[in-house]
């Protein structure tokens, strides 16, 4: 009777004759994918050679590699990786290392994000979130503040490299990612709120670093000027100047955010159309980043409000399942994890959005199974896969692990 049970609650389908998958999630990431790559094909519809077969590669590269990578992470049981979540860190460190190797990293658009074709930065994303599971499990973070420490250095040693590159928007949700698993493991919320502050501080005197020279008398601006230029990125501060004083430089470091808001605001609520986006159709909204930063620019332009609310219900759907996966399952481990897939996914899919219409600088930060990219395709599906191996393993007694 207990082990007909234990069946039951482990597959609620079974009788469905179904795996027991979350299928909320199955099927908004589905929609989501074949969506991306109906839009990616309008980015790039007025593009010519290879670049403009962009949603071919997605159709029969990048989504058929990553469903497989997807069904591979599902079917392994995640609490075997937990004692081997280490290693796949130590991996994932060690590629963003190379990068900085010589001969090693390719650099393009000005920042060496590739290694052999590769990001490893999206590798690491991949590898940090069981890492900071396997830190974070176990005994209260009251009893053992050296484990919030841990996970600290486990989250800035990748996400630093990884800014380094200079590759700001890749390494940003390594942040809000760590904050939510270790408030979801017990820390105490007067450490989460020190360590929050301490983060708005630092973005403060980040910002107040590039604005405060405006303010100053010619002389001194220049001297304050060289000791900013020598610690910020250049593109970093043009960004943070131009969402600032948007009037500044519109033909320059202010067109892809000026663009991006006339593309969305003039889809209005139905849209213009399928392939029939005049920004985006006469590049107005540069070509180089409409498929991949600016995907959601193009699809306000074409669907329109209506179309850009059932692309966010998507997602909230995805996410509302992440969470509902997380609640029921029986270990802490799997909750960790399902709250770390949740925080990176969410904090792509707002920054993505928001910067596009205007509400945050612009960063180098696609949006999740709808923007073009390899990598970051393959990375996105393997996170959703141990999402899913946690549906299928995380309902099933803890002792019983080791014989799935």
């Amino acid at each position: 009777m207990k082990q007909s049970f234990q069946k039951t609650s482990a597959n609620p389908f079974a009788k469905r004759g179904l795996p027991a998958l979350n299928w909320v999630v199955v099927v908004c990431m589905v929609l989501l994918l074949i969506g991306g790559i109906f839009f990616i094909r309008s980015a790039s519809a007025m593009r010519t050679g290879t670049v403009r077969l962009l949603h071919l590669r997605m159709l029969y590269n990048w989504v058929p590699l990553g469903l497989l990578l997807h069904v591979l992470v599902a079917r392994a049981n995640y609490r075997k990786w937990n004692d081997w979540s280490w290693v796949f860190y130590a991996v994932g460190v060690f590629m963003l290392l190379l990068l900085f190797v010589p001969g090693l990293g390719t650099e393009r658009m000005g920042a060496r994000r590739w290694l052999f074709g590769f990001q490893p930065s999206e590798f690491a994303k991949f590898s940090v979130v069981p890492m900071l599971a396997f830190i974070l499990s176990g005994s209260s973070l009251r009893k053992g503040p050296i484990k919030f420490l841990l996970a600290i250095l486990a989250s800035a040693v990748p996400a630093i490299l990884i800014a380094l590159q200079p590759d700001l928007g890749t390494a940003l949700p390594l942040v809000p990612a760590g904050l939510a698993m270790a408030y979801v493991s017990g820390c105490a919320p007067r450490t989460l709120m020190a360590v929050c502050l301490a983060g708005l501080l630092l973005t403060g005197a980040f910002f107040a670093a590039v604005l405060l020279p405006e303010k100053l008398p010619p002389e001194p601006r220049a001297r304050v000027e060289q000791v900013v230029d020598t610690v910020i990125f250049p593109h970093w501060k043009k960004r943070i100047l131009v969402f600032v004083y948007p009037e500044r430089d519109p033909l320059g470091a202010g067109w892809n955010k000026r663009q991006s808001e006339i593309a969305v605001g003039s889809g209005g609520l139905h849209g213009k159309g399928y392939l029939k986006g005049t920004q985006n159709i006469l590049g107005f909204l540069p070509r180089a980043v409409s498929s991949t930063d600016f995907i959601f620019s193009v699809i306000g332009e074409e669907k329109g409000f209506y179309g850009s609310a059932v692309l966010l219900a998507l997602f909230a759907g995805l996410l509302g399942g992440i969470a509902v996966t997380g609640l029921t399952c029986r270990d802490e481990v799997g909750r960790l994890i399902c709250t770390g897939v949740a925080a990176l996914l969410f904090t792509h899919i707002f920054v993505n959005v928001a910067m596009t219409i205007g509400k945050m600088p612009i960063t180098g930060i696609p949006l999740p199974l709808v923007s073009y990219g390899g990598s970051f395709t393959l990375s996105t599906l393997a996170l959703l896969g141990l999402v899913q191996s946690i549906a299928i393993h995380g309902r099933k007694p803890i002792s019983g692990a080791s014989g799935s």
